[in-house]
């Protein structure tokens, strides 16, 4: 019987485990993740890549939803309003909150690739310029 409860009991708690904290079904490592507030508002999923040309830059802007990026090559430098500049290297990736102001550029000697996510209100557009 006592084997029997601390067989339940391991059971028990590798379930528990594997509720709190899933693995990526492709069996990758999972750069970032992101719960997408359910408002009601239908939302749209668009996946982007682009590219940076030395000293290329996207001005100041907003999105209508969430921004999340995983830099595939190079130096991309970030800065939200009010906030100081940030360089993300090759493998790092970064979110922007909805609504918030911000901006981007290449900073390094090559070429800059990121891969963009965007979850946003649905006929949003992808970019929204800020004053």
């Amino acid at each position: 019987m006592r084997l029997l409860s601390v067989a339940v009991l391991l059971l028990v708690s590798a379930a528990g485990l594997s509720a709190q904290t899933p693995a990526p079904a492709t069996g990758g490592e999972a750069l970032q993740t992101f719960d997408v507030p359910m408002t009601g508002t239908p939302q749209t999923v668009y996946i982007l890549r682009r590219v940076f040309a030395p000293g290329d830059s996207v001005p100041a802007h907003t999105h209508d939803g969430v921004e999340l990026t995983v830099v595939v090559a190079g130096n991309l430098e970030l800065t939200e309003r009010g906030g100081a500049p940030r360089i993300y290297r090759a493998g790092e990736s970064f979110s922007v909150r909805r609504g918030v102001v911000h901006e981007a550029r290449n900073v390094g000697p090559g070429n800059a690739e990121i891969a963009v996510t965007y979850v946003l209100d649905k006929g949003a557009p992808l970019r929204v310029p800020a004053p």
